[in-house]
């Protein structure tokens, strides 16, 4: 009963990066991206690259991945499911890499 406490008290409150691997290309630009180094690229059958995959433990909700995905393949999502919107943030980001 302790420990199922304490994981309910460190557990992540802030959205974390989810790959849509139906999506995803295995292209890179997210692992070169991510400054807490928590996205790798493993071999699928899906496409020729490749699919990223996210560590979740190690994700710092940084929304880099998801912003820089010129996919759309990466989602924020927050611990009750929902998906996180980039709007305000995104445009930020993507006006100072000269994206937009």
């Amino acid at each position: 009963m302790e420990e199922a406490v304490r994981t309910e008290k460190t557990a992540k409150k802030k959205a974390v990066a989810e790959i849509r691997p139906d999506q995803c290309t295995g292209c890179g630009i997210c692992v070169s991206v991510c400054p807490a180094a928590c996205i790798d690229i493993i071999y699928t059958g899906l496409n020729f690259n490749g699919t990223a995959r996210v560590s979740r433990e190690l994700c710092i909700s940084c929304n880099f991945c998801a912003i820089d995905c010129p996919w759309g393949a990466i989602a924020m999502v927050n611990p009750d499911g929902s998906e996180k919107l980039l709007d305000m943030h995104g445009k930020q980001v993507k006006k100072m890499r000269g994206y937009a």
